[in-house]
């Protein structure tokens, strides 16, 4: 783990700098814009669930060692937190850029995030 937030692409600054940076676009331009803008987000969160998986594999051999138990449950604790964290900041940036979601073909309705593990997030 490398100490980055994940999605640092949808934090509030970067979101801020993106939604400011469309202003000579066209009202079709920008909706496109920020489809793609979160379609690369689902990207990077599938990507960071994968990476979580082999994570999780390894975690799964050093268990076999009960000194590594402590270090394995601080690890899967921040890995879920990390998760968390991205999945809501997409859901967030999904909910603020819905008219123009829907408007661009995305079903708003869908998170396309799987199955959260904690019922805050049900899109």
């Amino acid at each position: 783990m490398d100490g980055r937030q994940p999605l640092e692409s949808l934090s509030p600054e970067k979101l801020q700098l993106f939604a400011g940076s469309l202003g000579g676009l066209s009202a079709d331009e920008m909706r496109k814009a920020k489809l793609l803008y979160i379609r690369n987000a689902i990207s990077e969160f599938r990507a960071l669930e994968k990476t979580f998986a082999g994570f999780g594999k390894l975690q799964g051999c050093l268990s076999i060692i009960p000194f590594f138990w402590p270090v394995i449950a601080i690890q899967k604790n921040a890995m879920n937190v990390q998760r968390d964290l991205a999945r809501e900041r997409i859901m967030n940036a999904i909910d603020v850029w819905k008219d123009d979601l829907q408007a661009a073909g995305f079903d708003v309705a869908d998170n396309h995030l799987g199955k959260p593990e904690d019922s805050r997030f049900t899109g």
